[in-house]
């Protein structure tokens, strides 16, 4: 994981701010729990001037000082402090019970605030699967049969197309001669 932090640092150091923003979204996506990885990127955006973007990262975090503050209202006010909303902006797909108790009740008031408004919770499952848990497709026999029909099908189709047009010549030649 230091080999990309370093990754970050480089793109950031040449002005590849979006580069460094998606392999942080990458990190995010991997392990969702860590809540300094969204202070990391809300950092980033923050200091590229993307404050209502900064606050989305941020709302999970203990406030630390003014700027996260004015983040995160702005974030907030941007979407009426719609608690459905920002959850659904926000996709925390990590477990709940591992984040400190600050970034629980802020979940919890945004997952009350909007079961309040719309009956509804969104709730978002962990992205991507495990290493090694998958298994191998196995084809059917019937998807076989049929791959080989249609290809056959393709093949035969112009043969049978310049049968056809041979015989038609010869019934024109008849005709004619």
């Amino acid at each position: 994981m230091g080999n990309i932090f370093y990754r970050i640092e480089e793109d950031l150091k040449a002005g590849r701010k979006k580069k460094a923003c998606n392999r942080m979204r990458n990190l995010i996506n991997e392990f969702p729990d860590d809540i300094s990885l969204r202070e990391k990127l809300g950092q980033i955006y923050y200091d590229s001037g993307f404050k209502d973007e900064a606050g989305k990262f941020w709302i999970l975090s203990e406030i630390q000082n003014f700027e996260m503050k004015e983040a995160i209202d702005i974030y907030r006010n941007s979407l009426s402090n719609s608690g459905n909303a920002i959850l659904k902006d926000i996709v925390y797909r990590g477990d709940k019970n591992q984040l400190s108790q600050y970034s629980r009740d802020i979940l919890n008031e945004l997952e009350s605030d909007s079961f309040r408004k719309t009956k509804h919770i969104p709730d978002f499952k962990r992205k991507g699967r495990e290493k090694g848990n998958y298994t191998e497709s196995k084809d059917s026999f019937l998807s076989t049969v049929g791959f080989y029909l249609f290809i056959g099908g393709i093949i035969l189709l112009p043969v049978l197309g310049f049968v056809k047009l041979c015989e038609i010549i010869k019934i024109l030649f008849e005709i004619i001669f």
